[in-house]
Protein backbone atom coordinates (compact mmCIF):
# COMPACT_ATOMS: atom_id res chain seq x y z
CA UNK A 1 0.00 0.00 0.00
CA UNK A 2 2.74 2.55 0.33
CA UNK A 3 4.52 3.49 -2.38
CA UNK A 4 8.68 3.37 -1.68
CA UNK A 5 8.91 6.07 -4.12
CA UNK A 6 7.79 8.38 -1.71
CA UNK A 7 10.07 7.01 1.27
CA UNK A 8 11.57 9.28 2.95
CA UNK A 9 14.73 7.67 3.54
CA UNK A 10 17.49 9.34 6.24
CA UNK A 11 20.40 7.58 4.97
CA UNK A 12 20.92 4.40 3.18
CA UNK A 13 23.17 1.78 4.29
CA UNK A 14 25.80 2.14 1.53
CA UNK A 15 26.63 5.56 3.28
CA UNK A 16 27.76 3.18 6.53
CA UNK A 17 30.01 1.05 4.42
CA UNK A 18 31.52 4.00 2.63
CA UNK A 19 32.52 5.28 6.07
CA UNK A 20 34.60 2.63 6.84
CA UNK A 21 35.27 1.48 10.18
CA UNK A 22 32.90 2.23 13.07
CA UNK A 23 35.39 4.23 15.06
CA UNK A 24 34.23 6.80 12.22
CA UNK A 25 31.51 9.10 13.80
CA UNK A 26 30.05 9.48 10.11
CA UNK A 27 29.74 5.70 10.24
CA UNK A 28 28.32 5.55 13.73
CA UNK A 29 25.59 8.10 13.21
CA UNK A 30 24.19 5.99 10.06
CA UNK A 31 24.16 2.83 11.61
CA UNK A 32 20.28 1.80 12.56
CA UNK A 33 19.61 0.45 15.89
CA UNK A 34 19.25 -3.55 16.59
CA UNK A 35 15.46 -4.28 16.02
CA UNK A 36 13.77 -5.87 19.11
CA UNK A 37 14.11 -9.51 20.41
CA UNK A 38 10.52 -9.86 18.97
CA UNK A 39 9.83 -10.14 15.16
CA UNK A 40 5.54 -10.27 15.73
CA UNK A 41 3.55 -9.79 18.74
CA UNK A 42 -0.01 -10.96 19.40
CA UNK A 43 -2.32 -9.35 22.02
CA UNK A 44 -5.78 -10.95 22.85
CA UNK A 45 -8.53 -9.28 25.24
CA UNK A 46 -11.97 -10.57 25.91
CA UNK A 47 -14.64 -8.81 27.67
CA UNK A 48 -18.31 -8.79 27.35
CA UNK A 49 -18.46 -11.77 24.71
CA UNK A 50 -16.59 -10.11 22.33
CA UNK A 51 -12.62 -10.56 21.91
CA UNK A 52 -10.22 -7.89 20.57
CA UNK A 53 -7.10 -9.18 18.56
CA UNK A 54 -3.98 -7.24 17.38
CA UNK A 55 -1.08 -8.54 15.77
CA UNK A 56 2.30 -5.94 15.26
CA UNK A 57 4.96 -6.71 13.25
CA UNK A 58 8.33 -5.19 12.72
CA UNK A 59 10.78 -5.44 10.28
CA UNK A 60 14.04 -3.87 8.65
CA UNK A 61 13.25 -2.69 5.38
CA UNK A 62 15.91 -5.56 2.24
CA UNK A 63 16.99 -2.71 0.41
CA UNK A 64 17.54 0.44 3.41
CA UNK A 65 19.14 -0.51 7.03
CA UNK A 66 17.70 2.96 7.83
CA UNK A 67 13.82 1.65 7.26
CA UNK A 68 12.08 -0.03 9.37
CA UNK A 69 8.25 -1.56 8.12
CA UNK A 70 5.83 -1.96 10.59
CA UNK A 71 2.75 -3.76 10.09
CA UNK A 72 -0.17 -4.07 12.29
CA UNK A 73 -4.02 -5.93 12.31
CA UNK A 74 -6.33 -5.04 14.79
CA UNK A 75 -9.94 -6.52 15.03
CA UNK A 76 -13.24 -6.18 17.44
CA UNK A 77 -16.53 -7.56 16.35
CA UNK A 78 -17.03 -6.38 13.32
CA UNK A 79 -14.51 -3.97 12.44
CA UNK A 80 -10.77 -4.17 11.47
CA UNK A 81 -8.16 -1.98 10.44
CA UNK A 82 -4.32 -2.69 9.09
CA UNK A 83 -1.61 -0.22 9.09
CA UNK A 84 1.60 -0.13 7.28
CA UNK A 85 4.59 1.78 8.80
CA UNK A 86 7.37 3.09 7.62
CA UNK A 87 9.88 4.20 10.28
CA UNK A 88 13.31 5.91 10.54
CA UNK A 89 15.11 3.35 12.45
CA UNK A 90 17.29 5.68 13.96
CA UNK A 91 14.73 7.78 16.25
CA UNK A 92 11.25 5.84 15.57
CA UNK A 93 10.13 8.56 13.24
CA UNK A 94 7.02 8.12 11.10
CA UNK A 95 8.28 8.74 7.39
CA UNK A 96 4.87 7.22 5.62
CA UNK A 97 1.60 5.68 7.36
CA UNK A 98 -1.20 3.71 5.40
CA UNK A 99 -4.32 2.69 7.12
CA UNK A 100 -7.24 0.67 5.92
CA UNK A 101 -10.19 0.26 8.32
CA UNK A 102 -13.25 -1.32 7.69
CA UNK A 103 -16.51 -1.51 9.55
CA UNK A 104 -19.92 -0.12 8.64
CA UNK A 105 -18.12 1.39 5.78
CA UNK A 106 -14.30 1.31 3.79
CA UNK A 107 -11.95 3.78 4.45
CA UNK A 108 -8.28 3.90 3.00
CA UNK A 109 -5.80 6.62 4.20
CA UNK A 110 -2.33 7.80 3.51
CA UNK A 111 -0.20 9.67 5.02
CA UNK A 112 2.94 11.15 4.06
CA UNK A 113 5.39 12.99 6.72
CA UNK A 114 6.74 16.03 5.10
CA UNK A 115 8.78 18.16 6.57
CA UNK A 116 6.71 21.04 6.85
CA UNK A 117 3.20 19.35 7.23
CA UNK A 118 1.65 15.75 7.05
CA UNK A 119 -0.09 14.98 3.82
CA UNK A 120 -3.26 12.97 4.47
CA UNK A 121 -5.19 11.33 1.08
CA UNK A 122 -8.73 9.38 1.98
CA UNK A 123 -9.62 7.15 -0.65
CA UNK A 124 -13.21 5.82 -0.39
CA UNK A 125 -14.10 2.53 -2.69
CA UNK A 126 -16.73 2.51 -5.55
CA UNK A 127 -19.35 0.40 -5.53
CA UNK A 128 -18.60 -3.34 -6.13
CA UNK A 129 -15.07 -2.49 -6.68
CA UNK A 130 -12.10 -5.13 -6.98
CA UNK A 131 -9.81 -2.50 -7.26
CA UNK A 132 -6.65 -2.67 -4.16
CA UNK A 133 -7.31 0.45 -1.76
CA UNK A 134 -4.84 2.72 -3.17
CA UNK A 135 -6.02 2.65 -6.21
CA UNK A 136 -9.48 3.93 -4.64
CA UNK A 137 -10.70 7.24 -5.98
CA UNK A 138 -9.44 10.63 -4.02
CA UNK A 139 -11.87 12.05 -1.97
CA UNK A 140 -10.60 14.19 0.00
CA UNK A 141 -6.52 15.77 0.59
CA UNK A 142 -5.26 17.60 3.34
CA UNK A 143 -2.24 19.45 4.23
CA UNK A 144 -1.67 18.75 8.46
CA UNK A 145 0.17 21.18 9.95
CA UNK A 146 2.56 20.27 12.98
CA UNK A 147 2.01 21.74 16.07
CA UNK A 148 4.89 23.35 18.24
CA UNK A 149 7.16 20.71 19.20
CA UNK A 150 9.75 20.14 22.45
CA UNK A 151 13.37 20.15 21.33
CA UNK A 152 14.45 16.72 19.79
CA UNK A 153 10.69 15.31 19.81
CA UNK A 154 10.17 13.11 16.70
CA UNK A 155 6.51 12.15 15.54
CA UNK A 156 5.36 8.87 15.36
CA UNK A 157 2.58 6.36 15.40
CA UNK A 158 0.97 5.03 18.31
CA UNK A 159 1.72 1.08 17.48
CA UNK A 160 5.68 2.29 17.56
CA UNK A 161 5.14 2.85 20.97
CA UNK A 162 5.92 -0.71 21.60
CA UNK A 163 9.36 -0.88 20.07
CA UNK A 164 10.17 2.52 21.22
CA UNK A 165 9.09 1.75 25.19
CA UNK A 166 11.41 -1.27 24.88
CA UNK A 167 14.02 0.79 23.55
CA UNK A 168 13.91 3.48 26.32
CA UNK A 169 14.26 0.86 29.28
CA UNK A 170 17.03 -0.43 27.74
CA UNK A 171 19.23 2.70 27.46
CA UNK A 172 19.86 4.87 30.97
CA UNK A 173 17.60 7.58 29.72
CA UNK A 174 15.17 8.90 32.86
CA UNK A 175 12.60 9.33 30.89
CA UNK A 176 11.81 10.44 26.73
CA UNK A 177 9.10 12.40 25.10
CA UNK A 178 8.05 11.72 21.43
CA UNK A 179 4.52 12.93 19.66
CA UNK A 180 2.20 10.87 18.09
CA UNK A 181 -0.34 11.84 15.29
CA UNK A 182 -3.81 10.02 15.29
CA UNK A 183 -6.20 11.35 12.49
CA UNK A 184 -5.78 15.05 12.88
CA UNK A 185 -4.65 15.24 16.28
CA UNK A 186 -1.33 15.23 18.10
CA UNK A 187 -0.34 14.33 21.85
CA UNK A 188 2.38 14.44 23.64
CA UNK A 189 3.70 11.06 24.64
CA UNK A 190 6.38 10.94 28.34
CA UNK A 191 8.12 7.58 29.32
CA UNK A 192 8.84 6.87 32.70
CA UNK A 193 10.08 4.02 34.19
CA UNK A 194 7.71 2.60 36.92
CA UNK A 195 7.94 -0.43 39.63
CA UNK A 196 5.88 -3.52 38.05
CA UNK A 197 4.68 -6.98 39.81
CA UNK A 198 5.15 -10.34 38.59
CA UNK A 199 2.79 -11.19 36.28
CA UNK A 200 1.44 -14.46 34.99
CA UNK A 201 1.98 -14.99 31.46
CA UNK A 202 0.43 -17.65 28.76
CA UNK A 203 1.63 -16.80 25.15
CA UNK A 204 2.54 -18.78 22.15
CA UNK A 205 6.01 -18.99 20.88
CA UNK A 206 5.95 -19.53 16.95
CA UNK A 207 7.65 -22.77 16.00
CA UNK A 208 7.53 -24.10 19.94
CA UNK A 209 4.87 -26.98 20.40
CA UNK A 210 5.05 -25.84 24.16
CA UNK A 211 3.71 -22.97 25.70
CA UNK A 212 5.27 -20.58 27.88
CA UNK A 213 3.51 -19.95 30.99
CA UNK A 214 3.70 -19.20 34.75
CA UNK A 215 5.05 -16.16 36.90
CA UNK A 216 7.28 -13.82 35.28
CA UNK A 217 8.95 -10.78 37.00
CA UNK A 218 8.69 -7.28 34.80
CA UNK A 219 9.61 -4.05 34.16
CA UNK A 220 7.77 -0.90 33.42
CA UNK A 221 6.97 1.81 31.27
CA UNK A 222 4.40 4.15 31.81
CA UNK A 223 3.13 6.31 29.39
CA UNK A 224 1.78 9.54 30.19
CA UNK A 225 -0.31 10.99 27.34
CA UNK A 226 -1.32 14.31 26.75
CA UNK A 227 -3.17 16.30 23.60
CA UNK A 228 -0.54 18.99 21.91
CA UNK A 229 -0.93 21.93 20.03
CA UNK A 230 -4.89 22.68 19.27
CA UNK A 231 -7.04 20.03 18.90
CA UNK A 232 -8.46 19.31 15.43
CA UNK A 233 -10.58 16.31 16.16
CA UNK A 234 -12.53 14.71 19.24
CA UNK A 235 -9.84 12.74 21.41
CA UNK A 236 -8.66 9.95 19.52
CA UNK A 237 -5.63 9.07 21.08
CA UNK A 238 -5.46 4.86 21.18
CA UNK A 239 -2.94 1.82 21.81
CA UNK A 240 -4.22 -1.40 21.01
CA UNK A 241 -7.79 0.36 22.24
CA UNK A 242 -6.27 1.50 25.23
CA UNK A 243 -6.17 5.40 26.40
CA UNK A 244 -5.41 7.54 29.74
CA UNK A 245 -2.18 6.15 31.06
CA UNK A 246 -0.86 3.27 29.71
CA UNK A 247 1.58 0.85 31.54
CA UNK A 248 3.44 -1.26 29.48
CA UNK A 249 4.96 -4.26 31.53
CA UNK A 250 7.89 -5.76 29.63
CA UNK A 251 9.49 -9.66 31.17
CA UNK A 252 12.72 -8.47 32.97
CA UNK A 253 14.97 -11.28 31.81
CA UNK A 254 14.23 -11.33 27.76
CA UNK A 255 12.32 -7.95 27.29
CA UNK A 256 9.50 -9.19 25.97
CA UNK A 257 6.53 -6.21 26.48
CA UNK A 258 3.58 -9.10 28.11
CA UNK A 259 1.26 -6.28 28.92
CA UNK A 260 -0.46 -3.16 28.62
CA UNK A 261 -2.82 -1.80 31.14
CA UNK A 262 -4.65 1.27 30.99
CA UNK A 263 -8.58 1.99 29.84
CA UNK A 264 -10.79 1.21 27.40
CA UNK A 265 -14.20 2.65 25.88
CA UNK A 266 -17.10 0.69 28.22
CA UNK A 267 -14.72 -1.59 30.08
CA UNK A 268 -12.64 0.97 32.47
CA UNK A 269 -9.22 -0.16 33.76
CA UNK A 270 -8.39 -3.56 32.13
CA UNK A 271 -5.20 -5.01 30.68
CA UNK A 272 -4.13 -6.61 27.23
CA UNK A 273 -2.10 -9.98 27.33
CA UNK A 274 0.80 -11.07 25.03
CA UNK A 275 -0.83 -14.52 23.49
CA UNK A 276 1.78 -15.05 20.85
CA UNK A 277 5.30 -13.72 19.77
CA UNK A 278 7.48 -14.71 16.69
CA UNK A 279 11.23 -14.30 18.06
CA UNK A 280 13.21 -12.82 15.27
CA UNK A 281 16.24 -14.70 13.71
CA UNK A 282 19.84 -14.17 15.51
CA UNK A 283 20.98 -13.27 12.03
CA UNK A 284 18.45 -10.20 11.29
Amino acid sequence: MIHTGQRQLLCSCLLATACGLAGNPAYAEATAPDLPIWQALEYEQKALWVTAHSRVELVADADDCQLWLLTAQSSVASNSEEVELELAARDGRALQRARLSQGKGRRFKNYEFLPEYILRQRRDPPANTKLPPDEWPLTSSKEVAYPPLPDDTVVTDAYALLELAGRFLASEAASRQVAVNTEFNFYLVTMSRSDTPAIKVNYQVEGQAKAVSGQRDTRGVTLQVSPLGEQADKPDFSLLGLHGEISLLFDRDNGLPLQLKGTAPRLGSTEINLVGVTLRDPGQ
